[in-house]
């Protein structure tokens, strides 16, 4: 009962932040100040950390909190091209992508 539970708040907290982050396509991501968007990747980090601890447990959690800090500007450098290529994508969306590659899967699969 309490792996539904914590499976279902997942669920919510990514529906949640997909449907606010809809809104920061990666060109408007791209407009933001240096400061604005370390804050932003603090944020969404954070969040997306706090989600796949509840789905996939610690070591998962901290791959996805540890990847911006590791090659910090590669990683930077690799996002900003990332939102360059796709400027109608959400930012999340992107971010998520790409630490799926380093980390693994972070969100259930729709069933599409």
């Amino acid at each position: 009962m309490k792996r539904a539970s914590l499976f279902i708040a997942a669920v919510a907290l990514l529906f949640s932040t997909s449907t606010q982050a809809s809104n920061l396509t990666s060109s408007d991501f791209l407009k933001y100040s240096e400061v604005q968007q370390h804050w932003w990747y603090f944020g969404a980090l954070q969040s997306i950390s706090h989600m796949t601890y509840l789905l996939h447990g610690e070591e998962k959690a901290e791959c996805v909190w540890n990847w911006l800090p590791t090659e910090t500007e590669e990683k930077k450098e690799l996002l900003r091209k990332s939102f360059e290529q796709f400027p109608d994508h959400s930012a999340t969306s992107i971010l998520i992508a790409l630490l799926q590659r380093s980390c693994g899967q972070l969100v259930p699969d729709s069933g599409q």
